[in-house]
């Protein structure tokens, strides 16, 4: 019920605006770390790949070495923007039906099948190739200007020297202590005595310092191609995984052009990989369509339109979604402006086509029944493969960086130490993100070797006239997308400033049962009520998030200065110079 009142918890922080370079990140010590990349000559991309390292040390338990990621690159030079794809991938031996399918998840998660010892979330059968390595390095590579070994010189020092564990991070690893306590290595590091540790505990990490320093000398090669490939591949083959050092040999990040769609003369563009984008991009689509603005933001009407537009494409979602290297995905159908207008011919003004008790988890009954059909819109007709799925596993980090040159970088990667294995003396959690894939035949993100899993990140850069205007991006598993969506929409359609944008109340869309944030007004929720909608009133604060936590560059060339808003409810960080 929403017809009572009651009081709400309400935090603040500051826009930070420069002229010179301006970057966020999820804890201050990473915030630091590019901001001095930046002082030091460095830029964006040498700032945004240190702070990818200081994340990897800060935050492992959300987003290690081995992780994966997704980074969109705007170069000054070359006045385009690039995608760096460091998604992970299944090893080659994996197969559909590699793991035993005990029954459907309960209501409210974020898995449709369950599975046998929950064998493709944790352990060695659910590592895959670590990834986050090779992209950060990769970034560096191709648009660095400092030396690697002075981009990493912070996260050496953060995990050889040791750093004071903010409150948000015992918070959170308090509610991971599970996780965290399947490898002996993370235990000694992260929960010492068996326990969570205390705000401004010292938390140092050796193995990772030693690891980090010979990155930045020898660069990534050994991991990939030496003695510590034998030491994860080892790791991996005596718990029963599938990982072989040609896996690890043959990965590469995939740079190509972003993926994009033209909204209200704004380009909108993503990582053209299986993510969180595609489904943003598909809504944006739909949503140009109606007059989002006279509305009035976050007014019953507004939020209607917005929900129903974003289950229509999450239908599509777990629909028709996976790696099109591998599945028949109707990708240019999907983002195609015809289909969107036929879609958006679905959504009525007082009633909402999505009801909430017809199923057990939100989106299962479309795995076997599809709500559209966009291959009707798809230039080239190809097979039409059962639905998809995507879980979400753990949580995420994001960061972005401006410099003085123009160039600018928004990055999300993930996942953290949850399967539990780290090959002693190497420092590396490795990460288990066999669970984003389906586990059974026959969809188009069920496993096959070498293919990349469907994945919730979503960075996004808004561009006019092929300059940036806008970095954003957020963690927060499946809510990424609605919440990602609506700070974009709040920038274009209602004019807000980036700190406005990401504090601004939200809603979301991601189940069937609407998420909405307890500081929009009780006659709005019940509006929507009114309207059709499940309806539960959350309020948002520290720790697991209720809703994604996005972060925000604005960069206003006329006026000549940058401005960055950051999740109010976390040490979530913008510095300036």
């Amino acid at each position: 019920m929403v017809d009572s009142l009651t009081s709400s918890l309400r935090f603040e922080k500051d826009e930070v605006s420069s002229s010179k370079g301006l970057v966020t990140a999820s804890t201050p010590q990473s915030a630091e770390a590019g901001l001095k990349l930046l002082r030091d000559g460095g830029n964006a991309v040498d700032s945004g790949v240190a702070m990818g390292f200081c994340n990897t040390v800060l935050e492992p338990y959300l987003a290690s070495l081995a992780g994966l990621g997704f980074m969109l690159i705007f170069s000054a030079d070359e006045d385009r923007v690039i995608a760096i794809d460091f998604n992970t991938r299944a090893p080659r031996g994996a197969t559909p039906d590699m793991f035993e399918v005990v029954g459907e998840a309960s209501a409210g998660g974020t898995k449709v099948f369950e599975v046998k010892d929950n064998e493709n979330s944790v352990g060695a059968k659910a590592v895959t190739i670590p990834a986050t390595l090779a992209g950060l390095c990769m970034a560096h590579k191709l648009y660095g200007l400092l030396p690697l070994s002075k981009v990493m010189e912070p996260a050496i020092n953060l995990a050889s020297d040791g750093f004071s564990l903010g409150w948000d991070q015992a918070l959170i690893l308090a509610l991971m202590m599970r996780d965290g306590k399947r490898s002996p290595e993370v235990e000694t590091s992260w929960y010492p005595g068996g326990y969570p540790p205390f705000p401004n505990a010292r938390i140092v990490q050796p193995d990772l310092g030693r690891l980090l320093r010979r990155i930045s000398s020898d660069g990534p090669g050994f991991v990939y191609k030496g003695d510590v490939t034998d030491a994860v591949v080892k790791t991996v083959k005596d718990g029963g995984g599938l990982l072989t050092s040609e896996d690890l040999a043959s990965y590469m990040p995939v740079v190509s052009k972003p993926l994009s769609v033209n909204y209200r003369g704004f380009e909108v563009a993503t990582v053209p990989t299986p993510s969180g984008g595609v489904t943003i991009l598909e809504t944006l689509n739909i949503l140009e369509g109606f007059d989002l603005a006279s509305y009035g933001h976050n007014s019953a009407e507004y939020l209607h339109i917005l929900v129903e537009a974003s289950r229509h494409a999450f239908a599509d979602r777990y629909s028709f979604l996976g790696d099109w290297e591998v599945a028949e995905v109707p990708l240019e159908g999907i983002l195609s402006k015809s289909y969107a207008v036929d879609v958006a011919r679905l959504i009525e003004d007082k009633g909402t086509a999505f009801k909430s008790d017809e199923v057990a988890e939100p989106w299962i009954k479309y795995l076997s029944n599809p709500l559209h059909d966009p291959w009707n819109h798809q230039g080239h007709k190809g097979r039409r493969a059962k639905s998809t799925y995507a879980s979400g596993i753990g949580e995420t980090t994001h960061f972005n960086s401006v410099d003085s040159y123009g160039n600018a970088v928004c990055c999300t990667h993930t996942p953290g130490f949850q399967s539990g294995l780290t090959p002693q003396g190497t420092g590396l959690y490795l990460t288990s993100a066999m669970g984003w894939f389906v586990p059974k035949p026959g969809y188009p993100n069920s496993i096959v070797g070498w293919k990349r899993p469907l994945m919730n990140m979503a960075p996004l850069m808004v561009l006019k006239d092929g300059r940036p205007l806008l970095l954003q991006g957020a963690p927060g598993s499946r809510r990424i997308i609605s919440r990602n969506l609506q700070v974009v929409l709040n920038v274009i359609e209602f004019r807000m400033g980036p700190h406005e944008a990401v504090a601004a109340p939200t809603v979301d869309a991601s189940g069937l049962e609407t998420l909405i944030d307890s500081r929009i007004p009780a006659e709005v929720a019940k509006a929507l009520e009114g309207k059709g909608h499940k309806v539960s009133v959350v309020e948002e604060g520290p720790g697991m998030s209720a809703f994604a936590r996005p972060s925000a560059v604005q960069i206003d060339r006329e006026k000549g200065y940058l401005r960055g808003g950051v999740d109010l409810f976390r040490r979530s960080t913008a510095l300036g110079l």
